[in-house]
């Protein structure tokens, strides 16, 4: 029996400039973590990374913790990305899962008092879960995990909600994109739970003078480009410049 080559085990990531850091694409059935500060672009690349496989026949699913279905269609299609038609054909699905973080910090069920924060982390996990089974998607992307897990402010509170998080998409054979905010920064930046737990991590950064660059820190198997490289925010989407260095 021949082994496949590592090619057959990539998933496009939709940009061409991150599949040449990454060798190809994201590798199937891996957890990756978008990490990066507000306005870095995190749901941008998460979209066109289901925009690429949605286009390709391949069941596409986004669970937006941030912004209504409405708004996200409305953005996308300024950036060319017509995710409407790709729901009409059957390829691609939202889960508005915007609630969940509009749940109190003490809430009922019938007339016992819960904590609101566990009730939003178990509504959630039960959303991904039976919209996996019926969907069965090939690619997932949740925007953004910060929603949820800010509501436990401590490193020993997060690790777990984060942890059932990634485990709950590692259950299935999808490939997933996680973003969440970036906490701090600086060379003595204090590392966060999710990048523990993903499976790759990707680092995205606005530099002096709105030079924005992006980093791979992590990809467990792969060989990838760790260098820092600059990208652009167009009318199209995001760009990847692949080739050229950071000053």
């Amino acid at each position: 029996m021949s082994n496949k080559p590592d090619e057959e085990t990539k998933l496009s990531s939709g940009l061409p400039g991150l599949d040449t850091m990454l060798d190809g694409g994201f590798n199937k059935g891996r957890v990756i973590l978008i990490l990066g500060e507000p306005g870095t672009g995190k749901t941008i690349i998460c979209s066109q990374w289901l925009h690429e496989g949605a286009a390709k026949g391949e069941n596409s699913m986004f669970i937006g913790m941030n912004e209504p279905k409405s708004r996200f269609l409305k953005e996308m299609l300024a950036l060319g990305m017509d995710f409407a038609k790709l729901e009409g054909d059957g390829k691609f699905k939202y889960v508005d899962a915007t609630d969940v973080r509009k749940i109190p910090e003490q809430a009922k069920v019938g007339r016992i008092a819960v904590g609101g924060r566990e009730l939003g982390l178990v509504n959630l996990l039960e959303t991904i879960q039976s919209t996996i089974s019926k969907f069965e998607p090939v690619r997932i992307a949740l925007d953004s995990m910060s929603d949820l897990v800010f509501r436990f402010p401590t490193v020993e509170e997060r690790r777990p909600v984060v942890l059932d998080i990634v485990e709950s998409l590692q259950s299935t054979s999808a490939t997933s994109l996680l973003t969440s905010e970036l906490l701090s920064t600086g060379e003595e930046r204090l590392l966060q739970p999710e990048e523990y737990l993903a499976e790759g991590v990707l680092l995205m950064r606005t530099l002096r003078k709105g030079v924005r660059t992006i980093q791979i820190l992590k990809m467990r198997g792969s060989k990838v480009d760790t260098h820092p490289r600059p990208y652009v925010i167009t009318g199209k989407g995001l760009e990847v410049l692949a080739t050229e260095e950071v000053y």
